[in-house]
């Protein structure tokens, strides 16, 4: 079953990526599948699937979908169930409804609060490795420095913790 969306209002798929697909394939709450399911575009999970699953584009386990597979994907978001091995080439993201009991490899994985992860994990980077071999800064950098500059902008007039175990908190500047 494919769905194809209307208009460009938000809903399934909005924000993902530059080009919005043409539409999706859908396993709606009322279906079951058992096997291997292969589409080349992206994939909407409402009800059960078991076996292996694999996909050119982005998989989204919804609220209340259970998945036990192994998932091949570019891009994941789970707000359901998901247990197995997970390849994903691109963003793993976990909502704040979502369960992950699963071996994932994955280049970014993102886990909101209230989401639950248990497993293994491996983090890839794109064919370069983790760490740069020699002291010159790399493109890998980048993103942790990227990271550094959000965090700094995010606390920007809250009390910091202290780098010893004093349990106390230093007082914001006036």
């Amino acid at each position: 079953m494919s769905y194809r969306a209307g208009g460009t209002s938000g809903g399934y798929g909005e924000g993902v990526s530059p080009q919005v697909p043409e539409s999706y394939s859908l396993i709606d709450r009322h279906s079951s599948v058992e096997g291997t399911f292969t589409s080349e575009r992206d994939l909407r999970i409402e009800g059960q699937l078991r076996g292996t699953l694999r996909t050119q584009g982005l998989v989204y386990i919804a609220e209340g979908a259970d998945v036990d597979a192994t998932v091949e994907a570019a891009h994941i978001t789970v707000a359901g169930n998901l247990q197995g091995q997970i390849t994903c080439r691109g963003k793993l993201q976990i909502m704040p409804t979502g369960r992950v009991r699963a071996t994932v490899r994955t280049e970014t994985l993102v886990i909101n609060e209230g989401a639950i992860y248990e497993g293994e994990l491996h983090m890839d980077h794109g064919g370069t490795p983790a760490l740069p071999t020699t002291g010159e800064p790399s493109a890998a950098d980048a993103l942790p420095q990227m990271l550094r500059r959000f965090a700094e902008e995010s606390t920007e007039g809250t009390p910091t913790p202290p780098s010893s175990g004093g349990g106390q908190r230093a007082k914001p500047e006036e």
